[in-house]
């Protein structure tokens, strides 16, 4: 009895050794040997008109990446995503967030399409997300983007104004005796000479002022680009020159104006990120 006992444990042994054997290699754990873009909260950021270049290596626990696109103008909006090897990647998938994690457009990766393009319509100022996913297989990719900006607005219609009528004719004059001359003027004694007042100043250059909204730090983080948004009626263009102050009066830098959209301008200071803190406005005092 104890010898068939034996005999029927170790064939559960050899049956579960081959089941073993028939399950293949255990998958690593998603995301556990990610590079830190993991996490939409940790997204490296993808310039207008750059490219970054980067790799997912799903069978090694590098699965997601996640890039984003910060766009502070309008316009229509292109971000490309281009995979070396999609014939390698499986369960991939590239997807389109908005800057509160909402999706706005998803594409299953196929073997023979290398090339994902998502195109949005950009209104105000805000942020897009790209998520890139491969379950398994690895592959380098890139990701960039591109901004079209609105056409300029017509030129305003100039109505010219009707010609005034001609004057009527004239009746010929009529020929009057000449006056008789009169005695000689008497000149009066030379008096002082006036004195001329000096011209007034010229008056002061007019500021116009403004709130900035958004600061986005350059690449070598020694400047920053600001969004501005001008007070009503401000009426600023292209080179205009103008002060950043903090909302205690201290002056941050100087800058000169880049773009012009209505309300909203755009100019690069070159002072370092950490000065652009709290509260700030600008003051714009033309060329």
């Amino acid at each position: 009895m104890k010898r068939e006992l034996g005999l029927h444990l170790r064939g559960w042994g050899v049956f579960a050794l081959a089941a073993a054997a028939g399950c293949g290699t255990v998958p690593s754990n998603l995301d556990s040997s990610d590079e830190g873009d993991n996490e939409r909260d940790r997204a490296m950021a993808v310039f207008i008109d750059r490219s970054v270049t980067d790799r997912l290596d799903g069978d090694n626990g590098d699965n997601t990446d996640w890039k984003y696109v910060d766009v502070v103008e309008q316009g229509k909006l292109k971000i490309t995503v281009s995979l070396d090897h999609p014939e390698s990647v499986q369960q991939g998938e590239v997807e389109l967030t908005d800057e509160f994690g909402s999706r706005l457009d998803r594409s299953v990766v196929e073997d023979n399409q290398p090339v994902y393009v998502f195109n949005q319509e950009v209104r105000k100022p805000t942020k897009f997300f790209v998520k890139i996913f491969a379950r398994h297989g690895n592959t380098p990719y890139t990701v960039g983007s591109s901004l079209e900006m609105p056409p300029p607005p017509p030129e305003p219609t100039v109505v010219a104004a009707p010609a005034p009528p001609p004057p009527p004719p004239m009746e010929p004059a009529v020929p009057r005796a000449k006056p008789k001359p009169g005695p000689p003027a008497v000149k009066p004694p030379p008096g002082p000479a006036p004195v001329t007042a000096a011209p007034p100043p010229p008056p002061p250059a007019t500021k116009v002022g403004g709130r900035v909204i958004r600061v986005i730090p350059a690449e070598d983080n020694a400047s920053v680009t600001i969004s501005i948004k001008l007070d009503e009626g401000a009426v600023v263009s292209a080179g205009d020159r103008g002060t950043v102050f903090k909302g205690s009066g201290e002056s941050i830098g100087d800058f000169v104006i880049t773009s012009v959209s209505g309300r909203s301008a755009q100019a690069k200071v070159s002072k370092p990120p950490h000065l652009f803190n709290g509260t700030l406005s600008v003051q714009i005092r033309g060329h």
